[in-house]
């Protein structure tokens, strides 16, 4: 491992493999192996930390990771709450941020699936796209602020700036163009 930083990697035990550089990043790893973090707490306050081949590069990236495996989190509070989630992409600020257990999901652009919680197999491109999608699965938002209210809603899809902007809690709508 490669650690480079104050207290960065402070408790790994047997974690093989690792890359920490920053203050605190990778703080309670303590098993999990072949893990990348880069930037001032990513990945530093998951409870005994074992989740392996996880990537959190940016300040609080993959914050509170516990078990989950196979995330990538690329920007400010990318992924922030994960703890057991697993095969997340989160790339820009805020992106996924209090993402807990949803798995599967792709978040490219700023507070896209941001209050996502528990959803799985959703996409988000585009800044603030399912923005506020806590639970629904298999979302597809391509465009700014595309099914940006959608909290329960499942299976939709939507392309376009903002569209499927009002949708809320429907479901199994596809929507092109802009709203």
């Amino acid at each position: 491992s490669t650690i480079v930083g104050l207290n960065a990697g402070f408790s790994l035990t047997t974690g093989a493999d690792n890359t920490f550089v920053g203050e605190e990043s990778g703080f309670a790893v303590t098993t999990g192996a072949d893990n990348t973090y880069f930037g001032a707490n990513s990945g530093s306050n998951g409870s005994a930390s074992t989740g392996s081949n996880n990537t959190g590069i940016g300040s609080a990236a993959l914050y509170v990771n516990t078990t989950g495996a196979n995330n990538t989190a690329v920007g400010y509070a990318a992924l922030t709450a994960n703890t057991t989630a697993a095969g997340n992409t989160a790339l820009g600020k805020d992106s996924l941020r209090t993402n807990t257990t949803g798995a599967q999901n792709t978040a490219v652009g700023n507070a896209s699936l941001e209050l996502n919680t528990t959803g799985s197999y959703n996409v988000g491109l585009g800044d603030f796209a399912l923005y506020n999608n806590t639970t629904a699965d298999n979302n597809t938002a391509v465009g700014k602020q595309a099914l940006r209210a959608t909290t329960t809603g499942p299976a939709n899809v939507a392309v376009g700036p903002s569209a499927g902007l009002s949708v809320t809690t429907g479901g199994n709508n596809v929507m092109v163009g802009t709203t």
